[in-house]
């Protein structure tokens, strides 16, 4: 007899406690602040900074409590390198509205995945542990922003945009890139400790100049970047911010 419908069903039954659970815990004690520090420096080594507003549909969307930090990075010793953005977003009170995964709003903003896996980038705090983030590749044709229309490059193709995408959740003991890990451990927290965790969501992205070229389109001084080239230099950029922005845990390291 197959035993996989029992496994599943087995599987149901342990995740309708563990959820079920959190209602039924008392008032947990005042939330644990996110290790993550609430500001990002304006300058980092060779790289500089301008601060992104965020979009009234993004404060729509998000719980009034949500607060954010969005900087946009340029090397200003290395021209054939891409603008580097960097978002935060720490978590308020409720945190089913305050933060949430990268894929819904790219898919609402009409980006088509290419590719989405984990990746585990060596050495990226100041006591050199690693971290895993979870990496997106996505397309999305370009569009005119007051026509409405696709951009139709010269060659009657039309201009596809291209960018890829690190991000990764920090608690105030724990880090993980997968939403549903973070779902656990707010449970196992609830149901063992008596706390929440605030986490606080971080996203680094670029664009993919080699795609760019191989449009036609002229890239400057920009190096035509393949995806891979192009995640090696977002990883580099996030060598040298995470040990500045990255607070010790109190009670574990990073996992």
């Amino acid at each position: 007899m197959n035993s996989t419908p029992k496994r599943l069903l087995a599987l149901c039954a342990i995740l309708a406690a563990g959820f079920g659970t959190t209602f039924l815990l008392p008032e947990v004690s005042p939330m644990r602040p996110s290790r993550l520090k609430s500001q990002m420096p304006e300058t980092l080594g060779d790289w500089d900074s301008r601060k992104i507003p965020i979009t009234g549909r993004e404060l729509d969307v998000l719980a009034d409590d949500t607060s954010f930090e969005r900087r946009i990075y340029s090397s200003f010793s290395d021209l054939s390198v891409p603008q580097i953005e960097a978002s935060i977003v720490f978590s308020g009170k409720d945190m089913s509205t305050s933060i949430h995964r990268p894929e819904v709003c790219l898919r609402t903003q009409g980006w088509n995945f290419v590719r989405e896996r984990f990746v585990t980038l060596p050495q990226m705090t100041a006591d050199g542990q690693p971290m895993t983030v979870r990496e997106i590749i996505c397309s999305k044709n370009r569009r005119d922003p007051e026509a409405g229309t696709p951009v139709v490059l010269p060659n009657g193709k039309f201009l596809v945009d291209w960018q890829i995408l690190y991000y990764t959740f920090i608690g105030a003991t724990d880090a993980t890139a997968s939403h549903y890990g973070r779902t656990f451990i707010d449970i196992r927290d609830r149901v063992l400790g008596g706390f929440d965790q605030q986490w606080a969501y971080a996203t680094f992205s670029s664009v993919i100049p080699g795609r760019y070229a191989d449009q036609g389109v002229d890239i400057g001084t920009f190096d035509p970047l393949d995806e891979n080239q192009t995640g090696k230099h977002l990883e580099t950029f996030m060598r040298q911010l995470m040990p500045t922005v990255l607070q010790p845990p109190r009670n574990e390291q990073i996992r």
